[in-house]
């Protein structure tokens, strides 16, 4: 009930596939992360682990582990992209 005494009814969320709109803390740094390597790939310079270590304000291992998980991510995705044209190629 609400202040002036009438019922609201909620509405059940629908599950669906998506990320919740908050996101983890890390999950950001490496989506981060992967939006730099992408425009790294795009420019033709490379990101080091110091640099992306710099950017965050972390130390140069964790940019390192950055770094690493952001390449992962990024072939995740690249992988999916994959998956997803093949499927709408393979059903026309």
């Amino acid at each position: 009930m609400t202040a002036s005494r009438e019922a609201t009814a909620r509405v059940p969320q629908e599950e669906t596939d998506e990320e919740p709109v908050e996101a983890d803390p890390i999950q950001r740094e490496i989506e981060l992360v992967a939006s730099w390597l992408t425009e790294g790939e795009e420019t033709g310079k490379r990101r080091s682990g110091a640099e992306v270590a710099r950017r965050l304000e972390v130390s140069p291992k964790t940019g390192q582990r950055r770094v690493l998980d952001a390449q992962k991510y990024l072939e995740e995705q690249r992988r999916q992209h994959g998956r997803t044209h093949l499927r709408s190629v393979g059903s026309s």
